[in-house]
């Protein structure tokens, strides 16, 4: 008899319970919806009215050259004419500066070669496989003022190109050239009779 009464209570209670959770939302479907129809979109803002002039042209400024004369360069001035010097007496003779005449002597003689050829040397600063490396190579060398060069010769371990700077007249020159590479580009490099 108890557990009857038990059992009927425990079913009033979830009778009660999904009658309190889905009667609202039953209710709630069985009203209309009402929708807003008033609008949201603010009043148009309030502009002052622009009047634009047509435009004026100018009378103070100069026409433009024509296209064809318009990125000539100036015409460089004439240079003056010199004047010419008047002489106090025209038969005096003209004094002429004793120049010493040119001799052999005043040329150095530079020491030649078996084919004729002055010697001369050349500084081989480096021997490089890429070319673009040598050719780096010499660019920086031509400006530090040298008068660098490359050469690409074929050996046995290929195709190498050589950097040389010269050529020189002087030994004693082009073996203080050396040195100065050596200890800036940290290499050894050689003195060389020049090939032309």
């Amino acid at each position: 008899m108890k557990d009857a009464l038990k059992q009927r209570l425990v079913g009033a209670v979830v009778l009660a319970a999904i009658g309190v959770i889905f009667l609202p939302g039953f209710f709630k479907e069985q009203q209309g919806h009402q929708v807003d129809t008033r609008s949201h979109i603010p009043a148009e803002p309030s502009s002052p009215q622009v009047t634009f002039e047509a435009p004026q042209q100018p009378t103070d400024i100069s026409p433009a050259p024509e296209p064809e004369t318009m990125f000539l360069p100036p015409e460089p001035e004439p240079a003056p004419k010199p004047e010419p010097e008047v002489l106090a007496d025209a038969d005096a003779p003209v004094p002429v500066e004793d120049k010493p005449a040119a001799t052999t002597e005043q040329v150095p003689q530079l020491p030649l070669g078996p084919d004729g050829i002055p010697d001369a040397w050349v500084v081989q600063v480096a021997s490089l496989s890429n070319k673009e490396a040598a050719a780096k190579l010499r660019d920086e060398l031509q400006a530090e003022g040298h008068k660098a060069y490359v050469r690409t010769v074929t050996t046995a371990n290929g195709s190498v190109t050589r950097v040389f700077i010269g050529p020189k007249l002087d030994k004693a020159e082009a073996l203080k050239v050396k040195t100065e590479v050596d200890k800036r580009l940290k290499v050894n490099a050689m003195v060389l009779r020049f090939q032309p």
